[in-house]
């Protein structure tokens, strides 16, 4: 299956340069981060030869440029006055977990439908609500963005990147 993907190489070596120099790192310092020889960052970030993609993405990885998700559980509860909570538990780590609100059947759908639940996982949540109060979706992938807009305090910034290395 052929695919028309275009990367902006230019736009990509020069914000990881700029990051790597915005943290205080070397050359060799991000190289052993990465997993990967000098000569390849050097390559790399001087678009000077090939390089693996493999090793493009361990770079990347250390500079927080790309988009990791992490798998857990969605931990629905529904009131007795009707409104709904949401907790996101990671597989690992984790902590205290923070509920994000609904105040009905139809708002927690939407956001089910916006983090890409499908309909019969929404179903039978949705009928486990209706006997129990509290369901769970098991194998739940979240990208680290996605976290912290809907549950900035257990994934805000900082404390979210660890959970993700």
């Amino acid at each position: 299956m052929e695919r028309d993907i275009r990367l902006n190489w230019e736009t990509i070596t020069e914000e990881a340069r700029r990051r790597r120099e915005a943290r205080g790192m070397t050359q060799s310092h991000l190289a052993a981060l990465a997993k990967v020889s000098r000569s390849t960052l050097s390559r790399f970030e001087n678009k000077s030869g090939d390089v693996q993609l493999s090793s493009v993405l361990r770079i990347l990885s250390v500079l927080d440029m790309v988009d990791r998700k992490l798998e857990g559980a969605l931990l629905l509860r529904r009131s007795n006055d009707g409104s709904f909570t949401a907790s996101f538990a990671p597989n690992f780590g984790g902590g205290a977990l923070e509920a994000k609100s609904f105040p009905d059947r139809d708002a927690l759908s939407s956001f089910l439908n916006e983090i890409g639940i499908s309909e019969e996982a929404k179903r039978q949540a949705f009928l486990q609500l209706d006997q129990e109060q509290i369901t769970s979706i098991a194998q739940v992938q979240l990208s680290a963005d996605r976290l912290e807009h809907y549950w900035p305090i257990q994934f805000r910034h900082g404390k979210s990147q660890k959970a993700f290395q």
